[in-house]
């Protein structure tokens, strides 16, 4: 195959993925209650782009962020996102009932200990307040079928010596990226919200994004897309 047919071929799955990729965050951010009075906190807010929208949905004064990369802590708080350095894998410095809205958007398949996460999440929301949690699902058809072509999933990533590796369809298969962090639990849908429920939340609302099928499999297959959304009360 010519260098250039394989370039339209990454870039036509690139493509697919970024299409998944907004309709997550358009769903997400569906989730979120216009209430300008809420104290809000972003868990994993990175360099705080998508904090200032879930702020502007919610209308709220101010928003708090975490993140544990002092890179992407210096641009949050020149975005005025009230931002503490915090390694999510730890327990929150935050005390019992201190927010209303928690949200945290592809950042727990990054941790090791996931189940203190949501504990920790139950813990610092406020009763009445609601999270939203989104990851991606390793129940997705395209990482189903990648496992039965004996293929690494989709959502498997490595450390920064590879990024992916043991998938040739994947649009970056052996591409080495330094100082990123990688996946390391991901979940069913179904394990997703077995887990809010052992932890103590009621699940409100759950939204599948990412189908092989569009629109029509999002609706009617969520278990099976791509990114998995959940909003979850206490």
């Amino acid at each position: 195959m010519k260098e250039s047919e394989k370039v339209v071929k990454m870039s036509f799955k690139l493509r697919i993925f970024a299409k998944w990729e907004d309709s997550r965050e358009r769903a997400f951010l569906s989730l979120l209650e216009f209430n300008p009075t809420a104290k809000v906190i972003d868990l994993g807010c990175g360099r705080g782009e998508f904090t200032l929208k879930v702020k502007e949905k919610t209308g709220c004064s101010e928003i708090g962020g975490v993140d544990v990369y002092g890179e992407a802590i210096a641009e949050a708080k020149r975005k005025g996102i009230n931002i503490k350095k915090v390694d999510l894998n730890e327990f929150l410095p935050f005390a019992e009932n201190s927010f209303d809205i928690i949200v945290s958007n592809q950042v727990i398949e990054h941790l090791f200990y996931p189940v203190r996460f949501m504990k920790e999440i139950y813990r610092i929301l406020d009763f009445g307040g609601y999270a939203i949690i989104s990851t991606e699902n390793l129940a997705s058809w395209d990482n189903i079928f990648s496992l039965l072509l004996g293929y690494t999933p989709f959502s498997m990533e490595f450390d920064g010596g590879l990024y992916k590796i043991g998938n040739p369809l994947s649009p970056h298969e052996k591409e080495i990226v330094e100082n990123y962090p990688p996946h390391v639990r991901i979940f069913t849908c179904k394990g997703l919200i077995e887990l809010a429920k052992f932890v103590g939340f009621k699940v409100e609302r759950v939204i599948g994004n990412g189908h092989i099928l569009g629109k029509f499999g999002e609706l009617a297959n969520k278990e099976n897309c791509r990114f998995v959304t959940i909003k979850i009360s206490k």
